[in-house]
């Protein structure tokens, strides 16, 4: 076997690693999340609902009396530890906005009870389309459940905002909505089973369920061949496309990447897969323009590799509402291939120097349905 050949090896082998322990480390993970966030959601509901009964009074947190955002505000911060904003607007800009068929026990339901538009009132979902809140005014004051069904609130509704991790597990939603419908049937309310909640889902329409994205990101990596240091690597733009689907969420997007270690335009074809509201991996070909040379020695030519082209994973933070949209801090960690000009594989290190690197930007986010209203 010529050095080449074991070259090649090394590469190909921690390459097939990462394909094959990535995913199934994230979906381990994905059953963690989804276990803590039924468990989370379902203690926030129920410390909720202890303090039904208590009276409504302006600016009060409690635990004798609550206005409707002083309520959430204790319940998330004593139940599960989460600190959320004070107010009905912190809390609304703080959440992220979803579609009223991902809602689950555990969101937050807005509403617009002033002429000013804005979001004035929030309550705990509870499932089967009732909520837990502090109310001001009507027949029932002070904590109390209400349905989305009645015609105050129905005329009123504005959105639902998720600040805590989705359950994806269905086992855990069906216990919870199971554990909801027989206190709402304790409080003398009804609502929609759990079979007219699937129908509704599965109706939705398609366009709802597309999230565009745009990423702008400066690349970097701290080493060459020669040399470990910190390196700019480029500039890179990137608009994707996901599908929001029941169990997976694929997705689809470009980037334009000025790479200045190689000295050439890339343009990756993305294929991806959301694991989490946090993390995405991705591969597709790669597109390039110009002749790449070496990191740090523009005398030694190499060649781009369309496919195999580029493998990687990202990661984003918590995001923040901006108008309609979502922004968020992102870290994406990517492999592109490039090669010999013979085509044979670079070694491991001019390899890793040439194709491992870092991007780190900003990700804006807004569904397809806000731009086509």
């Amino acid at each position: 076997m010529t050095r080449n050949d074991r070259n090649r090896l090394v590469v190909w082998f921690w390459l097939g690693a990462f394909i094959l322990f990535t995913p199934r480390l994230c979906a381990q993970t994905m059953a963690a999340n989804a276990e803590n966030a039924a468990a989370n959601r379902q203690t926030f509901v129920d410390y909720g609902k202890k303090y039904i009964g208590r009276p409504y009074v302006n600016g009060a947190t409690g635990p004798n009396s609550f206005d409707c955002s002083g309520l959430i505000y204790t319940v998330a911060r004593e139940s599960i530890g989460y600190q959320l904003p004070r107010t009905v607007k912190g809390i609304y800009s703080f959440c992220k906005i979803i579609d009223e068929s991902e809602r689950e026990p555990g969101d937050l339901v807005f509403f617009r009870t002033t002429a000013s538009g804005d979001p004035s009132h929030v309550g705990i979902y509870i499932g089967n389309g009732h909520f837990l809140n502090a109310a001001s005014d009507g027949p029932n004051t002070g904590v109390i459940l209400s349905s989305l069904k009645e015609n105050y609130w129905k005329g009123k509704y504005y959105k639902t905002g998720r600040f805590l991790p989705p359950s994806k597990i269905l086992a855990e939603n069906n216990t919870a909505s199971s554990k909801n419908s027989e206190s709402v049937s304790k409080a003398g309310l009804s609502g929609k089973n759990s079979s007219s909640r699937q129908t509704s889902r599965q109706n939705g329409n398609f366009t709802d369920k597309i999230i565009l994205d745009g990423m702008f990101c400066l690349d970097w990596n701290f080493f060459t061949p020669d040399n470990f240091m910190l390196t700019f690597r480029g500039i890179a733009g990137t608009v994707h496309a996901t599908y929001e689907g029941k169990n997976l969420k694929p997705g689809i997007g470009t980037t334009v990447r000025w790479d200045s270690g190689t000295g050439v335009i890339q343009l990756p074809l993305i294929f991806s897969l959301t694991m989490t509201d946090y993390m995405r991996i991705f591969a597709g070909p790669v597109f390039t323009i110009g002749t790449p040379y070496l990191p740090g020695n523009n005398d030694e030519r190499i060649k781009a590799s369309v496919f195999p082209g580029i493998l990687g994973i990202s990661f984003n933070s918590p995001s923040f509402k901006a108008g309609k949209t979502d922004i968020s801090f992102v870290q994406d960690i990517h492999y592109t291939v490039f090669n010999d000009t013979d085509g044979s594989a670079l070694n491991a290190l001019k390899s890793f120097a040439t194709g491992l690197v870092f991007s780190s930007g900003v990700r804006v986010t807004i569904p397809l349905r806000e731009l086509i209203k």
